[in-house]
């Protein structure tokens, strides 16, 4: 255990040397433009020849589809796959790969709007509004970080922007925007005291549910009856609109489509390597053939696990006054870190844990996992194509999503933040006693 805990310390201690302020300027410089002209030429690619390299913004396609089969009244056949891919040829033309929507029925009604329009021009104005959102996003960091957003906001806007989980963000056009705008205005609300407004918009995460469910537990955890009536409330509201779209049966389907053996082949075995959570990294390690139960295990106590003990780290703080900010923050990290289907995109949820800790808390530890987790998202698709390559476990495990280990790491820095309230911000946000 000594050895490993040398081992560890002197790997942390290379990654922060490493850290300078030069580097901090050109490497995002060098990486957002090598990012952005290779999305740039992904998508005309896409949009000119979609038969064969795939659709304008493949994620988006999925919300769409959701969407204009919505509209054409095929609400019964949503979750189908050959209706969907039905609908996606009639659009576009023969693609390479089904967009498969599997989303809550009230988000392909959130979509309607945008499937009255063409789908290429609809896409832009996707990407346009997504973009938008992040830029808005990282704007309201101040209130989390004032310091680096007032002296450094160039570099944060360049490291945000640069970052793999923006990429894959906007250049799948996944809803990852929303969903972090989502928290940080519920996290905002709580903060002045607007308990009903934080609680209904945390109530909006029933379009991604597995990254809102530790929400009910710390709002109980901090007492907070009121924003826990109002999430519960437009919770229960837009899974009775979800109902009412699709019926009993409707909802049965979509049930069925998240369990079903495809949906484990394709996207929690076949996409694991695009994960970030701890669940994926350890089906990432095991052999394949062990897939058949694993998953479902690891599925069901993977969230249980991490609520445990976040539950157990505000009960040590029952005694004292906590920073609210760090209770929230250690639940969105918490979230991030045991969901069991969380991909590479969903990652920018950690933009305001690596903010708040890199001004509050900047140690070695919280440098080396931020620059780390970087660095192996962007090695994560070379590291998929040489284990297709090998095509053999265990030497396949080079494509295990081992950026889960560093955010694992920011993480326990957020608990412990949590447990000690080691934080010069702490006079300046609300607390509670728990």
């Amino acid at each position: 255990m000594t050895r490993g805990r040398q081992a560890l310390a002197l790997l942390v201690r290379k990654i922060d040397s490493f850290i300078t302020p030069d580097r901090l300027r050109v490497y995002p410089v060098i990486l957002a433009v090598m990012s952005g002209a290779a999305l740039l030429a992904s998508s005309v690619m896409r949009v000119l020849v979609p038969a064969a390299q795939g659709s304008f913004l493949p994620d988006y396609l999925a919300h769409w589809t959701g969407a204009g089969l919505l509209l054409a009244g095929d609400s019964a056949d949503l979750y189908d796959p050959q209706t969907q891919q039905a609908f996606q040829t009639g659009a576009l033309g023969s693609l390479p790969t089904l967009a498969w929507f599997v989303s809550p029925p009230v988000v392909a009604a959130f979509y309607a709007p945008f499937a009255l329009i063409p789908y290429n021009l609809s896409a832009l104005v996707w990407l346009a509004l997504s973009a938008t959102l992040l830029v808005a996003c990282t704007l309201s960091l101040r209130s989390l970080a004032p310091e680096l957003l007032l002296h450094k906001r160039k570099l944060v806007f360049l490291a945000v922007f640069a970052s793999p989980v923006v990429v894959e963000l906007l250049g799948g056009g996944q809803d990852s925007a929303f969903v972090l705008a989502v928290w940080l205005l519920g996290i905002r609300l709580l903060g002045t005291g607007h308990s009903y407004w934080a609680g209904a918009i945390f109530g909006l995460g029933f379009a991604k549910p597995q990254l809102f469910v530790l929400v009910p537990i710390a709002l109980l955890a901090t007492r907070n009856v009121r924003a826990l009536a109002s999430f519960v409330a437009v919770f229960s509201l837009l899974a009775g609109i979800s109902v009412g779209l699709v019926g009993v049966d409707g909802i049965a389907h979509w049930v069925s489509a998240l369990s079903s053996p495809l949906y484990t082949e394709q996207v929690q075995q076949g996409q694991a390597w695009k994960m970030i959570g701890l669940p994926s990294l350890v089906q990432g390690l095991l052999p394949p053939s062990w897939a058949g139960w694993t998953v479902p295990v690891l599925t069901m106590i993977s969230l249980p696990a991490g609520a445990a003990i976040l539950i157990f780290h505000l009960y040590k703080t029952r005694k004292r006054p906590v920073d609210l900010m760090l209770v929230w923050l250690a639940t969105l990290a918490t979230t991030v870190v045991f969901s069991p289907h969380i991909a590479t995109y969903d990652g920018v949820l950690l933009v305001p844990v690596f903010a708040y800790l890199l001004e509050h808390r900047s140690t070695p530890l919280v440098r080396a996992s931020t620059v780390g987790a970087i660095g192996l998202l962007w090695l994560g698709p070379a590291f998929h194509l040489a284990a297709v390559q090998m095509a053999r476990w265990p030497l396949d495990i080079i494509s295990a999503p081992w950026a889960a280990l560093p955010l694992a790491a920011v993480w326990f820095e957020s608990l412990r933040a949590l447990r000690t309230n080691e934080s010069p911000a702490e006079t300046a946000s609300p607390s509670y006693t728990a």
